[in-house]
């Protein structure tokens, strides 16, 4: 980009979001190293910051700091607590709301419990009481809020937001959570499917950090997969994008059952671990029939890394285990897979991400 004398304006964003990418990404500066991190003249530096007030301060010596000689150097911080985000997962069987601060360090969780006969406006009801008991937890006003967002089960729509299609919630089918969830933040509400904002999770806080193409499953009560390519989420045309879970021909739901039909699949895994046969097979031809569909999502996006999350992820390598060694039987290259380090709180903390890459790109996007 080329600018001139005409461009004051645009040449004063660039460098308030130089100078906010810089402070943002460390825990202070001194002025000197904003001028060499930045490249911008010394003078400009400190009257970006001089409009920049209540999101940098100035850093003054603290006890254990060693005294300088002469003047001591203008130090500054970028002000995590001067704004805050929420990632709520808006499920069938929960609603869990996570407030975080500017840096996405987490300052409260509270959660409720919801069923999947849990009415609309009930479900919506609860969400709303959540995230006001994490504010109040938090001490946050809804005005320091910048955006909340949401995780939920079913098809979103990609450009609204709105719920296309959900099978556990019917009901669910054309719920505009944006609207629902209106006046919690002062900023946008906005919503995206849970597998994928689970993704999101795993990249930016779980087993896949510094991973560019991840295939990440909730296998529990249901499947679905979300699929991260070049590190964005991919939704698909209508938003569908790794709906695995719709086809039973796989025969994946008739595995589950016998987890069903042994106890559940806590009981089936301690069986497992004790050396009981029966539920090693139960666990292996699960395994088969789920890898039937995950071998084909793994040749289709040839993804580095497999993350199995969802209810099952609590088995760890008693599932992924058996899981590996069938994709690598179905799938051209092996491929990496490894359990969720994060968890039920996935998809709540996919939605802090995408709350947070929001107010990024407005602190920092020209």
């Amino acid at each position: 980009m080329t600018l001139t004398g005409q461009d004051p304006a645009l040449l004063r964003r660039l460098n308030a979001a130089a100078v906010l990418r810089a402070l943002h990404g460390a825990d202070e500066l001194t002025l000197t190293q904003l001028v060499k991190t930045t490249s911008i003249s010394r003078a400009t530096v400190e009257d970006v910051i001089a409009g920049l007030d209540g999101l940098v301060e100035e850093v003054g010596l603290r006890a254990e700091d060693p005294r300088p000689v002469g003047r001591p150097a203008k130090r500054y911080r970028f002000r995590a607590e001067a704004g805050h985000v929420i990632g709520v997962d808006l499920g069938a069987h929960k609603v869990l709301a996570v407030t975080a601060d500017l840096k996405g360090r987490i300052v409260d969780r509270r959660r409720t419990t919801v069923s999947p006969e849990t009415s609309n406006a009930d479900r919506i009801t609860a969400a709303r009481a959540v995230v006001r008991r994490t504010l109040r937890a938090s001490g946050v006003e809804t005005a320091q809020v910048r955006a909340l967002g949401v995780a939920t089960t079913g098809v979103v729509d990609p450009s609204d937001g709105r719920i296309l299609i959900s099978d556990r919630l019917p009901g669910w089918a054309g719920v505009d959570l944006a609207a629902a969830l209106e006046g919690l933040a002062d900023g946008p509400v906005l919503v995206g499917n849970d597998t994928n904002l689970a993704a999101l999770a795993e990249r930016w806080m779980g087993a896949a950090v510094g991973v560019d193409d991840v295939l990440c499953l909730l296998a529990g009560r249901s499947l679905a997969a979300g699929l991260l390519i070049g590190g964005k989420v991919h939704q698909g045309r209508n938003g569908a994008a790794g709906e695995i879970g719709v086809m039973r021909a796989f025969g994946w739901y008739t595995a589950l059952d016998r987890f069903l039909a042994y106890g559940g699949s806590d009981r089936v895994f301690e069986a497992v671990r004790d050396g009981d046969a029966e539920a090693a097979a139960i666990v292996r031809a699960f395994a088969q029939d789920l890898a039937k569909g995950v071998g084909a999502a793994v040749l289709t996006m040839d993804p580095e890394l497999v993350v199995l999350g969802g209810g099952l992820s609590g088995a760890g390598e008693l599932l992924a285990g058996p899981l590996r060694e069938e994709l690598a039987e179905l799938c051209l290259f092996p491929v990496r897979v490894e359990t969720s380090t994060l968890g039920a709180e996935s998809p709540a903390l996919g939605a802090v991400r995408l709350a947070l890459d929001h107010v990024e790109h407005a602190l920092f996007g020209v």
